[in-house]
């Protein structure tokens, strides 16, 4: 999908919905395409902010819900972690293994189980509308973790 095709993908969600159609929106819109790992909503509101983008904390989390329920973004509740977002367009189906000490986020794609999924709701007469995956790990050597930031809290 082009981006002039998500931003109407977009428009035309608001429209449906009867939210507003605004500057604001269309920034975030932006911000959030191009963020190229996982992020939550305070994160790209400081990104936004450190390129001198002036747009409210509050719209940054409304237009991301928004986003995400029109399917440009998927949602994600990783175990206790802040709601991470992650753009949905031009992604092939894939899952996340989580690192429960340091928050690493690793993902694999698996399409045998792309297969297994839909025969699982075929043979109950679903149809497969959405999925989610995550395992939760832990580092085997959390002391030479490079993603631990504060490594005096590792048991």
């Amino acid at each position: 999908m082009l981006p002039e095709d998500i931003k109407e993908t977009f428009i035309t969600y608001l429209k449906d919905k009867a939210h507003r159609i605004t500057n604001e929106r269309f920034l975030i819109l932006d911000a959030s395409l191009n963020m190229d790992e996982h992020f939550d909503a305070d994160e790209l509101y400081l990104k936004m902010k450190n390129d001198y983008i002036n747009v409210s904390r509050a719209t940054v989390y409304k237009t991301l819900e928004l986003m995400s329920e029109c399917h440009i973004l998927t949602k994600h509740n990783f175990k206790g972690d802040r709601t991470r977002y992650e753009t949905k367009i031009g992604r092939n189906p894939h899952y996340h293994i989580i690192c429960v000490k340091c928050n690493k986020i690793i993902e694999y794609e698996y399409p045998e189980l792309e297969k297994i999924q839909k025969k699982i709701c075929k043979d109950n007469n679903l149809e497969m509308v959405d999925h989610s995956i995550q395992v939760f790990a832990k580092c085997k050597d959390p002391k030479n973790c490079k993603n631990n930031l504060n490594q005096n809290n590792l048991n």
